[in-house]
């Protein structure tokens, strides 16, 4: 009930359709939340919610505050805020968003980055210049407690 409440909200305000005929090559950017039922090849880009439906297949990195998969995608995915595979859905790439839900019976092929405070401490520290010796250090110590099992 509640997955469902969601996703009235978001059709309602649904301001661009690639219909089901439609196919699309190039990039997309819109303010607004987009519905593909179409097919894509290349990014597709929102600030409000992206929705793919169960006919909509999208070649390319998509974005956008909340993403609703029923789909294909094969590309990474990113996500401020939700991001729903749906048991039609079908996603090959990797996927950085606030909170995941993947029904049964969905394909998600790639790797997670959830929680978006996560997501700014692993930027930050992966901007932080390491040296040789640390790495070496930090690899010593790790293999040193796998060999003493």
């Amino acid at each position: 009930m509640l997955g469902k409440k969601t996703t009235d909200q978001i059709n309602a305000k649904i301001s661009s359709v690639i219909g089901s005929d439609m196919v699309v090559e190039g990039d997309i950017k819109a303010k607004e939340a987009v519905r593909v039922e179409g097919s894509v090849t290349g990014d597709v880009e929102t600030e409000g919610a992206l929705i793919i439906s169960a006919t909509g297949k999208v070649i390319g990195n998509v974005k956008g505050s909340n993403i609703i998969i029923g789909g294909s995608v094969e590309g990474d995915l990113t996500s401020s805020g939700r991001t729903e595979v749906a048991s039609t859905g079908k996603v090959i790439g990797n996927i950085r968003t606030k909170s995941l839900v993947v029904d049964e019976n969905a394909v998600f092929q790639g790797q997670c980055t959830m929680n978006a405070e996560a997501l700014a401490s692993r930027t930050q520290t992966a901007s932080e210049p390491e040296t040789g010796n640390e790495v070496s250090e930090r690899d010593d110590s790790r293999d040193s407690k796998w060999n003493k099992r």
